[in-house]
């Protein structure tokens, strides 16, 4: 008969105890290390929440004290801004009324201008009323202008012609010949002569002019194209006469 005992290599039952409670030892050990890591961990976190919270909140500050000063360093500017844009409000108020002061004293001076020029203008074209010029007649030594004057007169029509006086106008020059001026005694005669001088002397190198005052002859000139395109492209003929061109003597008003 055989004996019975623990089979070999088996532990016995004081050895399974021990061995059980080393496991639940150490099972006991590594939950506690968990549990302080975790807690350690947890510590941490709200260390850096903390932190982080403490960190945003002076940065927080740290903004709105920057955007008040701003904010009022913006005021101040606007501030004076405004006070110099009311002081250049101001000057801009007194320079455009000294201009406009200036400019109704330009358009008196002007106009005083004006008429004084017309008040001059006037008794000189009365004293040239009765002088025709000559354009274009050749210059010779020691020629007689009343009889060159006479001459022509009696080619355009006028026989015996009653002349005050003639002469050449101005100094001499070597490019051209001066204007034979003539004063005649007959206004009549002149009208005459201005009217009838242009076709009379077509064939000739010289012709016959009104002699005019400087304004008057401006004006003249200052129309002289618009003249010419009425004569020359509608056939209206003007004539200039008392500082104006007219048209069977009505006075035209150009635009």
């Amino acid at each position: 008969m055989s004996r019975r005992g623990r089979p070999k290599g088996s532990l016995g039952k004081k050895k399974l105890a021990e061995a059980a409670a080393s496991e639940e030892q150490a099972l006991s050990l590594t939950s506690l290390t968990q549990k302080s890591l975790e807690d350690t961990a947890e510590g941490s976190s709200a260390v850096i929440n903390r932190q982080l919270t403490d960190t945003l909140d002076a940065s927080i500050q740290l903004i709105f004290s920057e955007l008040k000063k701003i904010r009022t360093e913006f005021k101040r500017a606007i501030e004076k801004n405004t006070k110099q844009i009311a002081g250049l409000k101001a000057a801009n108020t007194q320079l455009k009324d000294r201009c406009q002061a200036l400019e109704n004293k330009l358009g008196e001076l002007s106009k005083t201008q004006s008429d004084q020029g017309k008040s001059i203008n006037a008794p000189e074209r009365h004293s040239r009323r009765n002088d025709p010029r000559i354009v274009g007649m050749e210059e010779s030594g020691n020629e007689d202008c009343v009889k060159i004057a006479m001459d022509i007169f009696e080619n355009v029509g006028i026989r015996d012609c009653a002349i005050d006086r003639a002469h050449r106008d101005g100094l001499p020059v070597d490019d051209r010949s001066r204007h034979v001026l003539v004063k005649e005694v007959y206004f009549k005669d002149k009208i005459f002569l201005v009217k009838n001088g242009r076709s009379a002397l077509v064939q000739k190198d010289y012709y016959i002019v009104d002699d005019l005052t400087r304004v008057d002859l401006a004006e003249k000139r200052r129309w002289r194209q618009q003249v010419y395109d009425l004569h020359h492209h509608h056939g209206v003929r003007l004539h200039f006469s008392s500082g104006c061109w007219r048209l069977r003597g009505e006075m035209i008003r150009w635009l």
